[in-house]
């Protein structure tokens, strides 16, 4: 009696440490959110918006595009999509387009992928400077009247401490369905990844299979569950 009093204490115990862990991850996550969140501007214009990079948003360059540059922006969205999946096939093409756009003056065209090996961190990005950068330039395109299907969510984080990182996020407005708008993996300039949030909450990495919808984009840089 007394051995099985000590074992369900024990087992309590465990269980209580546990709720307590996942507590303080689970804090630590929104707090995260809430920290790279702060760091997106919210009302960016062509003219004028913040660049991230040097890791962690360390550096923060102005920098203004032009007439031309931003009508390369639009163009991305005419004819406007007819469906959400195809609005966020435009939306990777832009953040990409828009990393080409600002580089050579933020000095971030060298920005590779996965860029944890680069001794120069002030002309890289890393998954802090491209969640806050991809979200400021969803902010400047829906402030433009670009989207019709989707809207601007607050970055989500996974991976706690160990393994963490950071990403965009849109809604669509019609399902509420969340989807991770992901820049860090490939070198600057190219497509977003966008991808169902909760598939890269689960840990998706470049190369894992996701299911694709029959009307998604081909191209592995712009996946989509089934609607």
């Amino acid at each position: 009696m007394a051995q099985r009093t000590i074992d369900r204490t024990a087992r309590g115990g465990f269980c209580l440490l546990l709720s307590l862990l996942f507590a303080v991850l689970g804090g630590c996550t929104d707090l995260e959110e809430h920290r790279v969140g702060s760091l997106v501007e919210h009302a960016p214009t062509p003219g004028k918006l913040q660049v991230c990079h040097g890791s962690n948003c360390r550096i923060e360059t102005a920098v203004r595009l032009d007439d031309s540059d931003w009508n390369r922006v639009r163009a991305l969205f005419e004819p406007a999509p007819k469906t959400a999946v195809e609005e966020r096939r435009r939306i990777a093409n832009a953040i990409g387009l828009l990393e080409q756009l600002v580089a050579p003056q933020a000095g971030t065209a060298r920005d590779v992928g996965r860029n944890l090996a680069v001794a120069d961190q002030s002309t890289q990005l890393d998954c802090v400077d491209e969640a806050v950068n991809s979200s400021t330039y969803l902010n400047l395109i829906a402030d433009n009247g670009l989207l019709r299907f989707h809207a601007i969510e607050m970055p989500a984080h996974r991976g706690g401490v160990i393994l963490a990182h950071n990403t965009a996020v849109v809604r669509d407005i019609a399902t509420g369905r969340r989807y991770a708008v992901d820049s860090w993996f490939y070198d600057n300039g190219s497509p977003a990844v966008v991808l169902p949030l909760q598939t890269w909450l689960d840990g998706w990495e470049p190369g894992d299979s996701i299911p694709v919808a029959s009307d998604a984009p081909s191209d592995t840089q712009s996946s989509d569950s089934t609607p």
